[in-house]
């Protein structure tokens, strides 16, 4: 996960308003870091990352609210949908890590000749060490039926496509953020007079 930069700049004896102005500033700062990954539905971690610095955001508008424009609140249910869109898009990420691990071919499989061993896509771990002993623990993966491997490998590939809507969702709704010129919106916000 992307770490938070730290706030510079604050004046322990400024206005709230001025403080919340100059922290939103610098994470949508963070924020639009991640802006060039977004064109490559591969950039996992990036695309992840951008959730969590949109997170940042919308809740530094939610806990400031008070002190900022009455269009803070829309800005923040805006991030909102982002947040739940790319959430979506990482479930999916991490279900489809769990499958892939699940159904990688073992020695045993190679010489009975699974015949619905489609080539699965390797994709960079997602899964911490812990759940990856937890679910994909040889028992469990060794113990799966040629039906029960049939029926993971279609939940797989409709999970890839699932993934690539939450992809396409993500991608429209970040192009009409674009075109809305979203982030100066926020900057004309935060330039106000409070």
């Amino acid at each position: 996960m992307a770490k938070a930069r730290p706030i510079t700049g604050l004046d322990s004896q400024a206005p709230t308003g001025k403080n919340a102005r100059l922290i939103l500033q610098q994470r949508l700062d963070d924020m639009y870091i991640y802006a060039p990954y977004i064109e490559n539905p591969d950039n996992i971690q990036e695309l992840h990352d951008l959730r969590i610095a949109a997170k940042r955001v919308r809740y530094t508008l939610e806990l400031f609210e008070e002190c900022l424009p009455a269009a803070s609140k829309g800005f923040a249910e805006e991030l909102a949908k982002l947040q739940e869109e790319l959430g979506a898009l990482h479930d999916s990420e991490v279900m489809l890590t769990l499958l892939r691990q699940l159904l990688q071919p073992k020695s045993e499989d190679v010489e009975t000749n699974v015949a619905e061993a489609a080539p699965i896509e390797q994709k960079p771990a997602l899964l911490s060490p812990e759940m990856e002993q937890a679910v994909l623990h040889p028992a469990h993966a060794s113990a799966l039926s040629a039906k029960e491997r049939q029926g993971l490998f279609s939940f797989l590939r409709r999970q890839e496509q699932r993934r690539e809507q939450s992809y396409a969702l993500f991608r429209q709704h970040w192009e009409v953020l674009e075109q809305n010129h979203f982030r100066e919106a926020i900057l004309h916000m935060l330039s106000e007079s409070w």
